[in-house]
């Protein structure tokens, strides 16, 4: 177990129990002056904090084994309750059961929204992305350098 202070330990099961970084972070923390901001900011520091994130995915795999959870158990439950609301004429129930199912088997991610400014000039892809534009442009030598000194502006 990674050495955590009281009060990241006593967050890292607030996390456990109550599934909300911010929510944990107030339990906590002395949090009475805070703005809702800082609180979120704060929470989200915690649990990108390697010893933290640690700790709340040992806490995790000691309450899975515990409750013998598992992958399959868990798509076993989500298919019931889909043919439960199938039967029951519940549209909302079943949508949600199979979209709970491809979430849990990773086929479905949350989205992510991204606020400020984003820099792709230095990353693997963005290269890819300008080698091939380049290269489709070759036999445009004109159209080639105008792309070039788009790119460097």
């Amino acid at each position: 177990m990674a050495s955590l202070t009281p009060k990241q330990e006593a967050f890292a099961l607030a996390y456990i129990e109550t599934g909300n970084a911010s929510e944990a972070y107030r339990r906590a923390y002395n949090t009475g002056n805070m703005k809702p901001e800082t609180v979120n900011r704060n929470a989200k520091a915690l649990t990108d904090d390697n010893k933290i994130s640690t700790r709340i995915s040992e806490l995790q795999a000691a309450h899975q084994q515990r409750h013998a959870i598992t992958i399959d158990g868990l798509t076993t439950h989500l298919e019931d309750a889909r043919a439960l609301a199938m039967k029951n004429d519940q549209a909302t129930g079943a949508v949600q059961a199979v979209m709970g199912t491809a979430k849990l088997h990773g086929m479905l991610k949350d989205k992510v929204e991204h606020s400020g400014e984003l820099n792709l000039s230095n990353s693997p892809e963005w290269a890819s992305i300008q080698a091939a534009i380049l290269r489709a442009l070759k036999p445009y030598p004109d159209a080639k350098a105008a792309v070039l000194e788009a790119l460097d502006g």
